[in-house]
């Protein structure tokens, strides 16, 4: 891709979801200039890091995965917050299958946390790959877009308990490459 239709990608994706984001991170960050702060700093390693991007189908993913990382790292800084207040606040059916609550738990003490989660990233995007459609996405509306399981539900016409299972699914196959990521890096 040259660098003029780069541009042209990188422009109408902040266009269509700076305030999306915006909306998306207000979930746990009450100041709205910080949660714009945090926008602009997802954009800037969106311009630094687009040719890592493989898919330019999965663009929002990356998008909403790399602003909730922000916002753990900006409410880590600011106070200690259990990792449980950065869950969405919904049902507890929801939030028992979030994998960045096992993530905030296991990050390596030795290591740096923009390296971590730059591995992370790589194996979720991954991982993802290669789950079922259905899994897939499951787990990046609910989890990296902040959809709610019953709007995935009704969008899919499934229940409720079919969108559940299929994340859950999707988050032990995560978890369980997370953790020989996790293993491997504190040997």
């Amino acid at each position: 891709m040259d660098q003029q239709a780069k541009n042209s990608v990188i422009e109408r994706v902040t266009l269509s979801e700076e305030g999306r984001l915006i909306y998306f991170l207000r979930q746990w960050i009450p100041n709205r200039e910080d949660a714009k702060d945090i926008v602009q700093d997802v954009f800037y390693n969106l311009v630094l890091g687009f040719e890592e991007i493989k898919d330019m189908d999965k663009i929002t993913s990356w998008l909403y995965s790399t602003a909730r990382f922000k916002a753990i790292d900006f409410i880590r800084k600011k106070k200690p917050t259990p990792a449980s207040d950065l869950t969405r606040p919904s049902n507890d059916e929801e939030n028992e299958n979030s994998i960045f609550d096992w993530l905030q738990e296991h990050i390596p003490a030795h290591q740096e946390t923009e390296l971590w989660q730059e591995e992370v990233y790589r194996i979720l995007e991954y991982t993802l790959e290669m789950l079922p459609k259905e899994q897939q996405d499951a787990f990046a509306l609910h989890e990296l877009e902040g959809i709610p399981v019953a709007e995935i539900a009704k969008r899919q016409k499934v229940s409720v308990n079919t969108v559940l299972s299929r994340k859950r699914y999707a988050v032990i196959r995560l978890k369980k490459e997370l953790q020989l990521l996790y293993n491997e890096l504190n040997d």
